[in-house]
């Protein structure tokens, strides 16, 4: 519900600057920033989060869901995360800093890719990430 008033004041608001170029590419910004995309077996979600914070939380999440993390690389702006569930299934984490306090998390869960499985990651991400 809070979604739907934040697009409703939103698109009021771009009423008001009908023609302005810099309000439109505010809107694609802000609607990237909030959803999900899924991409060739992969759900990406930007996250206004610093990639420090966001590389903790993405660990955090693992654990919380009770997947075993087996390999991490964290690289300062960009890192991987491979980790595995109770069931066999490969699940793969990609962090990469946007800047200004964005970080994106793309979710790969499995072969060929369980979208259902990589939202509950995400779900369990957006939860403890405190945005």
């Amino acid at each position: 519900m809070r979604a739907i008033k934040k697009i409703l004041i939103l698109l009021c608001s771009l009423s008001v600057l009908y023609g302005c170029a810099a309000a439109w590419f505010t809107v694609g910004g802000l609607a990237a920033l909030g959803g999900y995309r899924w991409v060739e077996g992969r759900l990406s979600r930007d996250y206004p989060i610093a990639y420090s914070k966001a590389w903790d939380v993405a660990n955090r999440a693992l654990m919380n869901l009770d997947i075993s993390i087996s390999n991490s690389l964290d690289e300062g702006r960009k890192g991987r995360i491979e980790a595995v569930r109770r069931d066999g299934k490969k699940i793969t984490l990609i962090l990469k800093d946007k800047g200004m306090g964005i970080t994106n998390i793309i979710v790969v869960v499995g072969l060929f890719s369980d979208r259902e499985s990589a939202e509950k990651v995400h779900d369990e991400i957006l939860s403890i990430s405190d945005t």
